[in-house]
């Protein structure tokens, strides 16, 4: 598979998805979705559980399966060695999405993406986000879904002239710098930064 590092605009991805309703292709709809409008990567998208939909808030993804991700370094015996932990963290849903993801998953078995054949108890491997990509044609990578979701965010922050790059990186999983530690986001206007960015208001 050729390397595709074409980021689109957001017409584009409304007409790839709109194409993929069309076509009747919901679980690689859900898959792109999951990408572009809630910025997670495909090993996140793949071991999403139906139960981490509202777990811990209403119309939140708790991310519990991750990857890695280098925070620092940490001394052991007198050595600085790298230190990595896991990427978590809970993602608003925007409205549009989360009532789509309600639907599908009424006949959903453990995980949010269905299988049509095989063992519903497993995840899918990794692999399958990106050969549902190329199948369908869309023109960008599952990585690209993540850039999607940055530039989104950010150009709404940015026309509503509420840019937060803190707010960012904590939807992103990226680390913090030490200032943008403080002080905590309500669960509140993290939906309303999605639902406006992703929910047509």
């Amino acid at each position: 598979m050729e390397k595709r590092t074409f980021v689109p605009d957001k017409k584009i991805y409304s007409d790839t998805i709109n194409q993929l309703v069309e076509n009747d292709k919901i679980t690689e709809c859900i898959a792109v979705r999951l990408g572009c409008e809630l910025g997670i990567s495909r090993l996140e998208i793949v071991n999403a559980k139906v139960t981490d939909v509202d777990k811990i808030n209403k119309r939140g993804l708790d991310i519990s399966v991750s990857k890695r991700v280098r925070r620092g370094s940490k001394k052991i015996n007198g050595e600085k060695k790298p230190y990595f932990e896991m990427r978590i963290r809970e993602i608003p849903i925007n409205r549009d999405l989360y009532q789509l993801l309600k639907i599908y998953m009424k006949q959903s078995g453990i995980y949010i993406l269905q299988r049509e054949r095989g063992d519903d108890t497993k995840s899918f491997h990794v692999d399958m986000i990106d050969k549902m990509y190329y199948a369908n044609d869309i023109p960008w990578s599952s990585h690209k879904s993540r850039h999607f979701f940055k530039k989104q965010v950010w150009s709404w922050m940015m026309k509503n002239r509420r840019p937060d790059t803190a707010l960012l990186k904590e939807l992103m999983g990226h680390k913090k710098d030490t200032h943008e530690n403080y002080g905590d986001y309500s669960w509140d206007y993290k939906l309303e930064v999605l639902d406006g960015t992703f929910g047509g208001d």
